[in-house]
């Protein structure tokens, strides 16, 4: 075998040099990148921490570990109040520390579960329907979405009403607007398609049963009724939160006995009918007559007195629900502007509620 020159044994040496010093220079520019890389994160390299992968980004702000004071904030969501039916269905949030997903249905003209302060000059129709054309229901005259309110119509004491506050509401959305010749210009109402929840309005009709006919309270039953559904003089009788309206649950009792006879035969005046039995189909589909307080709640909504009951196309006198004694029930007055009872074998108008 033949023997390298010194000259070739230099060459190679020079060459292996050239390749050392490269790996070198390489090796060093990349401890020097990483280098500057986690000091421009906040890492401090220590004895302590010296082979640590930590880096003050990945600690929380003021807790300090193996050397290094971690500067990452955590936000607080405790004093948080949004609930699901506040934020967008299906998008998430963070509320206490909780994550939360949302059910509120975004929708052209969506309103808040904000109360609506309902007025005469503040007017709000109701479609009881999400989808279709325009169909004027009634006139909103209670919201449950506000904080409770307590009130009376009228100064004899059998007005007072209690609206109370609810949660879980359905949601709802401006379906247009509706000019009515007696309560005026308002803005229309309705829930959301396929919302589901506890239902916010109280809703009265715009017309009366049969306009301009009277009606018997129970004709036969004056003297009979037991007292299962009265009320104090002085009680409220507006539904609690989360309840069925009282008016309904009126409502469905006394049709039950009316069409079992229980205080007497039906339409036993020769004259005028009982009037369970002529607002049958309308309760079929949701309506009732409004207990005492709710007709209280009624009124003092439109502050309607005995000087402009009329131009809100109202009849003197409607009947309640809602039973005095085992002679009477409970009336709205409105030629006096107060809450009433009389005799249930005589006659007052008749004009329903719903809520949706």
């Amino acid at each position: 075998m033949k023997k390298l020159s010194k000259k070739q044994k230099l060459i190679g040496f020079i060459a292996i040099l050239i390749v050392a010093v490269i790996i070198a220079i390489v090796i060093t520019t990349s401890i020097i990148r990483n280098n500057n890389q986690v000091a421009s994160e906040g890492y401090s390299a220590t004895t302590a921490n010296a082979g640590s992968s930590l880096i003050s980004n990945y600690i929380l702000n003021g807790i300090t570990i193996g050397g290094i004071t971690g500067k990452m904030d955590v936000l607080d969501t405790s004093d948080a109040t949004a609930t699901p039916e506040d934020i967008a269905m299906g998008k998430t949030a963070y509320v206490n520390g909780v994550k939360i997903t949302g059910t509120y249905k975004a929708g052209p003209d969506a309103i808040s579960n904000e109360d609506l302060q309902i007025s005469a000059e503040n007017v709000y129709y109701a479609d009881l329907e999400s989808t279709g054309e325009i169909t004027v229901d009634g006139v909103i005259f209670a919201d449950l979405a506000g904080e409770e309110e307590n009130g009376e119509w009228g100064s004899n004491g059998w007005g007072v009403y209690t609206i109370p506050s609810e949660t879980g509401l359905k949601q709802y959305y401006i379906k247009g607007e509706y000019t009515d010749e007696h309560f005026g210009t308002g803005k229309v109402i309705a829930p959301m398609e396929e919302t589901s929840g506890n239902d916010r309005f109280y809703v009265m009709s715009l017309e009366d049963i049969n306009s301009g006919t009277y009606y018997c309270w129970y004709d036969a039953a004056y003297g009979n009724l037991d007292r299962s559904y009265n009320v104090s003089s002085t009680a409220n009788d507006f539904a609690t939160a989360g309840a069925e309206p009282t008016g309904r649950i009126n409502t469905k009792r006394m049709i039950a006995s009316w069409n079992a006879e229980e205080y007497g035969a039906q339409n036993d005046n020769s004259t005028y009918d009982d009037m369970w039995g002529v607002i049958q189909d309308e309760v079929a589909r949701g309506w009732f007559v409004p207990s005492k307080s709710e007709r209280a709640a009624f009124g003092a909504a439109f502050e309607i007195t005995s000087s402009n009951y009329y131009t809100f196309g109202l009849s003197y006198y409607y009947w309640s629900s809602s039973q005095g004694g085992t002679y009477n029930a409970y009336y709205a007055d409105f030629f006096y502007g107060n809450i009433y009872y009389g005799n249930v074998d005589t006659t007052s108008y008749v004009r329903l509620a719903t809520t949706f």
